[in-house]
């Protein structure tokens, strides 16, 4: 085990592939664990580095709250910290990939769905779990998801090839059904229904007082549409990602499942 953000990692052997997966979206973490964490790992390869490198990114990089098939012409302009710090090692891995010859893959990842899930999805478990998540009465917003068991894929296979590349299910799931998976998913609960207007207004109360586990940010993250482009990744790879909705409601779990 080593604390990539504090400490430079040592290896006895050389590696042909490296899958950089690290990160922390934690704005008091992000860039000590995402940019100075990478940094720390290129160090402890510096003397053998692998043939190739895939890095696990996000489609945080492009700063970005709403908008519909996204790719990746679009230029980055991050705006969090978890998206400056994993846009920063980007950059970083570029340029130390180019100085050793190691082929470079990026994937932009958006939520990804999986065991230890954290951020915007880890919220909705808790909120239907503990009954204060509710659906939002005439929402057809959509995102972005992939499960871990397809990033784990896409990274095997694309590491010889290079590039950078946006990864989704490609189904970008209506919030309400990805909430009503989740539901299943933790013994059936039961989603209710409300008005806009009242949603809203919980999420100002969330705003003016932070023991309410609400506010106007997570309103625009559930009533916003931010999906992306991923078909470009399909172009290079034979890569059929799982339905995420679909997963959820059908897959039997098990303690190997992701």
């Amino acid at each position: 085990m080593c604390d990539l953000s504090a400490d430079i990692p040592v290896f006895n052997r050389r590696f042909d592939i490296v899958v950089h997966a690290a990160g922390d979206c934690r704005p008091d973490m992000a860039h000590a664990v995402n940019h100075i964490g990478t940094r720390n790992l290129c160090k402890g390869i510096e003397t053998s580095p692998p043939r190739q490198l895939v890095y696990i990114s996000t489609v945080q990089v492009y700063g970005l709250d709403e908008g519909e098939d996204i790719d990746e012409t679009v230029k980055p302009m991050p705006k969090t910290d978890y998206g400056i710090s994993k846009f920063r090692a980007e950059e970083y891995l570029r340029q130390w990939c180019s100085e050793r010859n190691v082929v470079l893959s990026i994937l932009r990842a958006p939520l990804i769905m999986g065991t230890g899930m954290k951020g915007t999805l880890r919220s909705m478990v808790n909120g239907i779990y503990r009954g204060y998540y509710f659906h939002i009465k005439g929402n057809d917003a959509r995102r972005s998801i992939i499960h871990a068991v397809d990033v784990a894929s896409a990274a095997r296979l694309i590491a010889p090839a290079g590039g950078t590349f946006n990864i989704s299910d490609r189904v970008h799931p209506l919030i309400h059904d990805l909430g009503e998976a989740l539901a299943h998913r933790i013994g059936g609960k039961r989603i209710y229904t409300l008005p806009p207007a009242i949603v809203k207004f919980a999420a100002r109360l969330g705003d003016r007082f932070p023991a309410i586990p609400f506010s106007s940010k997570k309103y625009s993250q559930l009533a916003t549409t931010l999906t992306f482009n991923s078909d470009a990744i399909s172009k290079v790879i034979n890569w059929h990602p799982h339905d995420v909705v679909n997963y959820l409601l059908t897959h039997n779990y098990d303690e190997n499942s992701l």
